[in-house]
């Protein structure tokens, strides 16, 4: 058979195109495959995700490890944003002992950072394993808030007293954590959490309100005059009742702590709705 130049230039472009095509097609799949390496491997790497943020724990709650009272603890939790706009972040103390900067302040798409923690251990904490909450503030478009909690194991003094222990010579409340995540609960449902306190002052400590919001009910009894050392709980029902989606709940405490007179406890989470039930006519749905 013959070929002419027009069907010969004809059977080579085709040639060309299959090969084209084939080659197109190994690289979409090689691409795709190693770009599903690259996630699997980051999604190890950041388990727990808040958001956007993906961080370098597997839970919530991660262990800070062991400190001595009177010492500083520094941690620094790895972070990476997974979604598609760059994320800034607050520096700023979640309590009076604990201070986060961030390593960069604003996270770009695809890139990771640090949060480096620092948590002061005075040296009135009591010995034994200790919860300490890790409030990080954003703004992440799908959740600005992102609540963690360190676990710390409270060393005794190794000065054994040689040190001098300074206390506040005013009444002092401090809480063991100021916000809670309840994450996810199904409307109807209701749960339990308890705050702790002490009075870290020198001087009588006399808690004159406690105010839970609507749909939270303080169910115990707490200390209203709490000694220098002295310690207490609050511990509050929350009802996941008339309304859905995003719940933030505060209780309220006034005392005569000079230096912060008015606390706000936050309980944070979602409300889902059984899809099985009816809504009610003219009822807002959040």
């Amino acid at each position: 058979m013959v070929l002419t130049g027009t069907s010969y230039q004809q059977n080579w472009f085709s040639g060309l195109a299959k090969k084209v095509i084939i080659l197109l097609v190994f690289s979409f799949a090689f691409f795709g495959l190693h770009s599903q390496a690259i996630d699997s491997t980051l999604i190890k790497a950041y388990p727990y995700k808040i958001g956007d943020i993906g961080f370098a724990v597997d839970s919530m709650e991660f262990y800070g490890g062991k400190v001595s009272q009177g010492h500083t603890i520094d941690y620094h939790l790895g972070m990476y944003n997974f979604g598609k706009f760059p994320v800034s972040l607050k520096n700023g103390k979640t309590n009076k002992f604990t201070e986060i900067k961030y390593d960069p302040p604003i996270l770009e798409p695809g890139r990771s950072g640090k949060a480096n923690i620092s948590y002061e251990v005075v040296s009135e904490m009591p010995v034994g394993i200790t919860q300490q909450e890790i409030a990080i503030e954003s703004d992440d478009k799908e959740n600005p808030y992102k609540f963690l909690y360190m676990i710390i194991d409270v060393l005794p003094d190794s000065s054994q007293g040689q040190s001098v222990r300074i206390k506040d010579t005013v009444p002092r409340l401090i809480f063991n954590h100021y916000n809670f995540d309840f994450g996810y609960s199904w409307h109807g449902k209701s749960f339990t959490h308890r705050f702790m306190f002490s009075n870290m002052g020198l001087q009588e400590l006399v808690i004159s309100q406690i105010v839970p919001s609507e749909g939270c009910k303080l169910i115990n009894d707490p200390p209203r005059v709490i000694p220098s050392g002295g310690t207490g709980s609050i511990v509050v029902k929350v009802r996941t009742f008339g309304t859905y989606g995003v719940q933030h709940l505060m209780i309220k405490i006034v005392s005569n702590d000079p230096v912060n007179p008015l606390i706000i406890l936050g309980l944070h989470g979602s409300v889902k709705q059984h899809t099985s039930g009816k809504k009610k006519a003219g009822f807002c749905y959040r």
